[in-house]
């Protein structure tokens, strides 16, 4: 047998290799798996720093989802400017669409080093909106901060790492000084129930639970500073006179929450509790769910850096200023939960799978929140999106189990309608939500964002 030279046993090496690695390719391809590519470390920092926020408001009392879409806005801000101010991406800045934003310019004679940028903004402005989170959430952002300077010290000159980390703190620090002239906004976990405010009395307006007295949520959040809409032009379409007759709407739709509750079918409960976001220690919020499904996508398509941070202002955007219409409504028709019409009108001593929020119900801030975030992400990655949500994979407290979606509609949808198997919405509430929800996010969608070429 003749035997074969060494340099042509390297040369099948070689090819087998490639072959391998081209068929390892086409087969994560055709199964809906990234392909082999590089991760870009500036999107790991970028994910490393969502995943502690959603941590963050998780476990810090008050960052219900107007104020946690809110931490998330000026968040977002605060990077995109950062980026843009020390990196030519041909995108604009904001600033000029907000009144009283003074921002920091950075020194035309001095190199940047965009990573060390973004971690340095990040790190002061999650400090700053999370100054009430405890020591283990605090030691948490300290540690992660000091994992990535350690690593970024590393990559460049000693002073590019000083000039670039002293400039992402003074962005965050401007950002945030600009959030706190928005007074009703501004540091509003701390304050998140208005004991002084008076529910208005009558037959159909909202009142509090019986078995969760809280005061009113955050009654004065439709005034809060928005960066897109004007929460008056948002308003929820006017809803019927209200009735308690059994051929009334509200009837007919308190009694699908009713009948859906009487009881959940298996696959009704683990739609309801799966997107039950909005519980203190156990879960993150509603808003903070559309950024844990953005990181998600952010690390299965690993887009360029502006294209990520683009991803994430938008979805911020469209979910803070979705929240503030959505509280502006809510307080505007004051309409009763279903909770509360059931047992007046249907059966005395129902009970809904959770407690009922404290705040009236129409229009459902679940449904508003992910249409918007929904739109926003289908003008940015497509129609046509498959994705298992693995937001709460592994948790056995609820129904956390992964669900498969084709598109980000399909996903929006499903919230808002889990919010009637939860039995803390009528339909309309979701129906009307989504509506609004949807028209939000085609307002952030169509905010420009790069310069026009010429």
């Amino acid at each position: 047998m003749k035997m074969l030279s060494k340099n042509k046993i390297a040369a099948i090496i070689s090819i087998g290799a490639v072959l391998a690695l081209g068929l390892i390719a086409w087969r994560g391809l055709y199964a809906g798996k990234t392909p082999l590519r590089q991760r870009d470390p500036l999107i790991t920092l970028m994910l490393d720093w969502y995943e502690h926020a959603l941590r963050a408001e998780r476990f810090t009392e008050g960052y219900r989802p107007p104020v946690a879409a809110r931490v998330y806005a000026y968040s977002g801000l605060a990077a995109w400017e950062a980026a843009l101010a020390t990196q030519r991406f041909g995108a604009q800045s904001l600033a000029p669409n907000f009144e009283g934003l003074n921002l920091p310019a950075p020194d035309p004679n001095k190199k940047y080093h965009l990573p060390t940028v973004l971690n340095a903004c990040y790190n002061t402005i999650f400090q700053k909106f999370f100054i009430s989170a405890n020591r283990s959430i605090e030691q948490e952002r300290m540690s992660l901060a000091e994992k990535w300077n350690h690593r970024l010290k590393l990559e460049t000159d000693s002073n590019i790492y000083q000039v670039s980390a002293d400039f992402g703190k003074k962005m965050a620090l401007a950002v945030y000084e600009w959030s706190a002239t928005d007074t009703l906004g501004h540091m509003a976990n701390l304050h998140n129930y208005d004991r002084n405010y008076k529910p208005i009395v009558g037959t159909g307006f909202w009142q509090p639970c019986q078995d969760f007295p809280m005061p009113a949520l955050l009654p004065q959040w439709g005034k809060t500073r928005t960066f897109v809409i004007e929460p008056t032009e948002y308003l929820a379409a006017p809803l019927p006179p209200f009735s308690m007759e059994s051929q009334s709407q509200y009837y007919v739709q308190a009694l699908e929450v009713y009948t859906m509750n009487s009881p959940l079918s298996s696959e009704n409960q683990w739609v309801a509790e799966f997107w039950s976001d909005d519980f203190s220690g156990l879960t993150f919020s509603s808003a903070g769910r559309w950024i844990s499904i953005t990181n998600q996508i952010l690390r299965h398509e690993q887009p360029t850096p502006i294209r990520a941070l683009e991803t994430y202002l938008r979805v911020s955007l469209a979910l803070s200023d979705a929240a503030v219409a959505c509280w502006y409504s809510k307080y505007h028709y004051n309409l009763l939960r279903p909770e509360t019409f059931i047992r007046q009108a249907i059966q005395p001593d129902w009970r809904p799978v959770v407690h009922t929020p404290s705040f009236p119900a129409y229009p459902s801030g679940h449904a508003m929140l992910a249409a918007a975030a929904a739109e926003v992400l289908t003008g940015l990655y497509g129609k046509k999106y498959e994705l298992t949500d693995r937001s709460h994979e592994g948790r056995t407290e609820f129904k956390g189990k992964p669900r498969s979606y084709h598109s980000f509609y399909e996903m929006a949808f499903e919230n808002a309608s889990s919010r009637i198997a939860l039995g803390v919405h009528y339909r309309m509430d979701c129906d009307e939500g989504t509506r609004l929800g949807l028209a939000v996010g085609k307002k952030i969608s169509e905010l420009p964002l790069y310069r026009p070429k010429l």
